[in-house]
């Protein structure tokens, strides 16, 4: 399967995936702070990607076939390569897996709403869509979206743990009963580059 032929969430899963990890604000020079309350009022999240920039090994698990009752997963390996715009306050992000898929990802920062955008685009379609949204709380960062999946309009989950300087975790779930039951499927694990 080539990346334009993939679902958009699917797509997208990756890219959110890979983009919220950094949401946790984990840095050698900056503590986890996002979405903490100071003194009554929301933390600066502006730099919760500045531990993510570098080049990152990628293994994944991906459901071929979400919310069909499949079972069928396949593995990927890839790399990927984080860069800092407006100072950390944004940044953009290329992914490109050992096989046919490719992905590339904007984040940006919202100030007024001490929450980050995610959005994604691949050779195959070329342009930007309807952002997710999130932040990270108690150590875990998550961003939502709704995506059209097998006809219907469905809630995407992605969340992002285990994170440390050199490593991450995270995980895509789809929930299309409002969000009482969810199905992983699409998990990933980051090891930082050490070339």
């Amino acid at each position: 399967m080539n990346a334009s032929s993939l679902p958009r969430v699917a797509i997208w899963g990756t890219c959110a995936v890979l983009l919220g990890i950094a949401c946790a604000g984990i840095s050698p020079a900056a503590p986890d702070v996002a979405g903490a309350k100071a003194g009554g009022q929301l933390c600066d999240g502006s730099h919760d990607f500045d531990f993510y920039f570098g080049t990152w090994k990628e293994r994944s698990s991906r459901m071929l076939h979400p919310l069909t009752g499949s079972k069928d997963w396949v593995e990927m390996t890839g790399v990927t390569v984080v860069k800092k715009i407006w100072d950390g306050r944004a940044n953009i992000v290329e992914f490109k897996s050992d096989g046919p898929l490719e992905l590339l990802s904007l984040r940006w920062y919202n100030p007024s709403t001490h929450q980050w955008n995610v959005d994604f685009a691949t050779p195959g379609v070329g342009m930007l869509g309807i952002p997710a949204v999130g932040e990270f709380k108690n150590g875990r960062g998550e961003f939502y979206d709704q995506e059209p999946i097998n006809g219907r309009t469905v809630l995407v989950r992605f969340s992002i743990w285990k994170i440390t300087e050199n490593t991450a975790q995270s995980e895509q779930a789809f929930s299309d009963d409002g969000g009482k039951t969810w199905e992983v499927n699409w998990i990933n694990r980051y090891v930082r580059d050490g070339k």
